[in-house]
């Protein structure tokens, strides 16, 4: 793991995007934004033909209900390539079927919106020794 943690930002919401990546840079994390399931599996992957084009990531922050690929498939997809890296799903919808899925893949936790910052953070710091 790197000395900062990376986190991966995926909402299609773009201003909800910016905002979260901004408080983990406030935070002292290093983050990045993607608006779409496809545009995150390209970050995470490293380009679209597997070059190391943004780096890894450390963790990966995800809206569940995103038009094309919604979070939990996004999961899946990123789960079969790298395994490890760890997910936190978050939903404006707490009961949403696509949360109990995305933990009974693996995800290590589904947050409601409006996030609790300082759970969320406290996840983050769990990750990073």
């Amino acid at each position: 793991m790197s000395e900062l943690l990376r986190i991966l930002v995926v909402d299609d919401d773009r201003r909800m995007a910016k905002t979260l990546v901004d408080i983990f840079r406030v935070k002292g994390y290093e983050a990045e934004a993607a608006h779409s399931g496809s545009e995150a599996l390209e970050k995470v992957m490293g380009g679209p033909f597997g070059c190391a084009q943004n780096g890894s990531f450390d963790c990966v922050l995800s809206d569940i209900r995103m038009p094309e690929m919604d979070g939990v498939e996004l999961y899946r997809a990123i789960k079969a390539r790298q395994p490890d890296l760890p997910m936190v799903l978050m939903t404006a919808y707490s009961t949403n079927k696509l949360v109990k899925e995305g933990l009974e893949e693996g995800a290590i936790a589904a947050l409601t919106k409006p996030l609790d910052i300082n759970a969320l953070l406290a996840i983050f710091s769990s990750l990073h020794r």
